[in-house]
């Protein structure tokens, strides 16, 4: 009679624990998904219509398509998607495992990081390439995408380096 009354008490707070996560994922996560990506996809969609591959500045906005990886690195487009895949399948298991969900920083840093790799691989599929037109002097040019990764990255290394050093002093 315990042993059923147990069960069914965790079953409860499993429900009510879910129920929590996927709040948070929608009320949080979820619109900061939506306007990160959307905004790297109208921006790329800008640059297509309005900038040439023949223009070369050294600050501002120069079209190019990106076939590579990270600052123009070749791979094969296999390994891109494989590598593609299995940072979001870990990315998955570590909100879960970790519990990244609880906190807003964190729902922030992985929109950030997911509508990167998204934005990036919605362009591989339906073209081949990435397509760049920010370009900074001596930099490589970038997109929007990957200010999101980096911006994500730097949130997390703030996150786990400064912020939680904080919460474990108080």
């Amino acid at each position: 009679m315990f042993f059923c009354q147990g069960r069914a008490i965790a079953k409860r707070l499993w429900l009510a624990y879910r129920g929590v996560m996927l709040d948070r994922i929608w009320t949080v996560f979820a619109p900061l998904l939506i306007v990160f990506l959307g905004l790297d996809q109208i921006t790329k969609e800008w640059a297509e219509r309005n900038l040439s591959l023949a223009d070369s500045v050294k600050f501002g906005f120069n079209l190019s398509h990106n076939e590579g990886v990270v600052f123009g690195l070749y791979l094969p487009v296999w390994v891109i998607y494989l590598m593609t895949t299995g940072i979001l399948v870990l990315g998955t298991y570590l909100v879960i495992k970790e519990r990244l969900w609880q906190d807003r920083w964190h729902l922030t840093g992985l929109a950030l990081l997911l509508a990167g790799a998204v934005g990036n691989l919605i362009d591989r599929v339906r073209f081949g390439y990435v397509i760049d037109f920010i370009q900074v002097y001596w930099w490589p040019t970038f997109n929007l995408a990957d200010v999101w990764i980096v911006a994500g990255v730097c949130l997390f290394a703030w996150e786990f380096l400064v912020r939680e050093k904080a919460v474990q002093r108080l």
